[in-house]
């Protein structure tokens, strides 16, 4: 991978239960120190590449979102496209997706976008 899209920013997202495609409250976090920081959600910028850890209700177990874009950010949400999903992981978020009812919103590259309250 580009060193150029290495990202310097986590963040961990519970994803919620109804709703229109994938949503979730999250923390936006600093990777680079040895303690990770809390971040506003407002320094992120459209074009940010961020890493996921989404979480499902009512399970121990998170998928690990290596790579995400961060499209728009107003107020405490932030709309991410992700760009590198496992097959095991995309597998996931559909039957997520599915069991909900849900349809996500769709995208040219993986199919799924989030938009998580920081």
């Amino acid at each position: 991978m580009p060193t150029g899209l290495l990202s310097k920013v986590g963040i961990d997202c519970m994803l919620s239960k109804g709703g229109d495609g994938l949503r979730g409250d999250g923390c936006v976090y600093e990777l680079s120190s040895s303690h990770p920081v809390i971040l506003n959600p407002k320094k992120l910028r459209p074009g940010d590449y961020v890493k996921l850890r989404l979480w499902f209700p009512d399970e121990d177990t998170f998928s690990a979102i290596e790579l995400a874009e961060v499209q728009w950010v107003k107020n405490e949400w932030i709309q991410i496209e992700l760009l590198l999903v496992s097959s095991k992981d995309q597998s996931r978020l559909r039957q997520f997706v599915a069991s909900e009812g849900n349809h996500p919103a769709a995208s040219a590259r993986t199919g799924q976008q989030i938009m998580i309250r920081a």
